[in-house]
């Protein structure tokens, strides 16, 4: 189940480059949108199996990066 979930939201995540272009993720167009809604269902089910994904440092950079952008604030400090 989870192996088929995985495989949904990369087909889900090439949907949205298609639909909001490469760096679809700080589109706001993209927020709120069906794919985003459908993303954050599959995630949820995800979790709900017990499935976690390792953030790396860069990642979590990037992260802080894009909601200072989109002016959504950054994530307090450890």
């Amino acid at each position: 189940m989870i192996e088929e979930l995985l495989e949904h939201r990369q087909v889900l995540f090439q949907i949205a480059e298609e639909l909001y272009g490469d760096l679809w993720i700080g589109e706001e167009a993209f927020w709120g949108s069906p794919t985003e809604q459908q993303l954050l269902g599959v995630h949820e089910r995800l979790f709900n199996l017990g499935w976690s994904e390792d953030i790396t440092p860069k990642q979590f950079e990037t992260a802080k990066e894009i909601a200072k952008i989109l002016g959504l604030g950054l994530p307090p400090e450890d």
